[in-house]
């Protein structure tokens, strides 16, 4: 795999991935963290179309021993291979989004033309395709945190330090896959049941599984859905308020709790998207300046000196405290 490109890091967080969605022109999907597999919880995020998993990666491992099995998927699809380090979320995002086939996303214009060029290569043409887009190198930058002594791409590697990787798990046509883009393949994990149960249920079992291979009380796991619940909720309340408006039907009883309550939801999710927006903002913003520029004027005042010595007393303090109780407390 090549270096890092000019690609940042990203964080592990849903108003990041909304935004980049969003930016790349994404309508009708958001993504939600998940604290569990609770059926009820996923019941309330329908449609859910993929889910985003982080984990720490401690390597491909043996094709003989893995959870499922490496597999082409039959019906259309997209996969694309991660070719460069830190564009692994972005990845994981795309060939989600890129398998969604619901009216109500629309992909726009960028990721439309991505597939449509895309279509008829093998995932590693389509991973440098991804890669090399500048559109999408720009949005995916754009959500790292700002720091201007930034040196990643000159960074040495440390064998100490624990790498982690974004996969998706999704269903294509009536199976279940997992698209890794460190794998040749995607990688089926069987049928989903026809009975009344969901490719969620599925893949509840398959996570479950795979979280235990990991030591008892390994906590480094996030997972964050692809749903399209706003656009559900919204279509709903439509329905609700028209028939409302209406002087010759109205409202049930019933059906005006629930316009209420659906109304509810939607102004919740429409607030907590706003708030994204602003940790986005301060997300990008450099606050470097700033702190120079009020150290400085401290110091034209000359109120920076006794701040530092009052910083050095209160250290000390500390650290006599610490002493006293018996803790070992460093100096420095």
């Amino acid at each position: 795999m090549a270096d890092s490109a000019g690609w940042s890091l990203t964080e592990s967080d849903p108003g990041v991935f909304t935004g980049i969605l969003n930016d790349l022109g994404v309508r009708g999907v958001q993504v939600e963290e998940l604290w569990g597999l609770d059926p009820d919880l996923l019941n309330d995020l329908e449609p859910v179309y993929a889910l985003i998993f982080l984990f720490k990666w401690v390597g491909n491992g043996d094709p003989a021993t893995m959870d499922g099995k490496l597999q082409e998927p039959t019906g259309s699809h997209y996969f694309a291979h991660q070719v460069i380090n830190n564009a692994c979320a972005s990845i994981a995002l795309l060939n989600a989004a890129l398998n969604i086939h619901d009216p109500n996303v629309h992909l726009g214009e960028e990721l439309s033309n991505l597939q449509a060029f895309s279509e008829g290569l093998d995932p590693g043409t389509r991973g440098w395709t991804l890669t090399n887009s500048e559109k999408l190198r720009e949005v995916h930058n754009s959500f790292a945190r700002s720091d201007p002594f930034h040196l990643e791409d000159h960074r040495p590697d440390d064998p100490t330090e624990d790498a982690y990787h974004f996969i998706a798990y999704l269903p294509i046509g009536d199976e279940l896959y997992e698209l890794d883009g460190l794998k040749p393949k995607p990688v089926s994990h069987g049928k989903i049941p026809v009975d009344g149960g969901k490719w969620t249920d599925l893949a509840r079992a398959v996570l479950e599984r795979r979280i235990a291979t990991y030591p008892a009380g390994e906590v480094m796991f996030n997972l964050m859905a692809l749903t399209g619940r706003l656009s559900r909720l919204e279509h709903r309340l439509g329905e609700l308020e028209t028939k409302a408006a209406s002087a010759a039907e109205g409202l049930s009883g019933e059906e005006e709790a629930e316009r209420v309550d659906v109304k509810e939801r939607v102004d919740n999710i429409r607030e907590r998207m706003k708030d994204w927006e602003t940790e986005n903002a301060l997300r990008r913003h450099n606050y470097i300046g700033l702190i120079h520029g009020l150290l400085v004027e401290l110091a034209k005042q000359d109120k920076l000196a006794p701040q530092i010595e009052a910083a050095k007393q209160k250290m000390k303090d500390r650290i006599a405290e610490k002493r006293a109780k018996g803790e070992m407390m460093d100096e420095d």
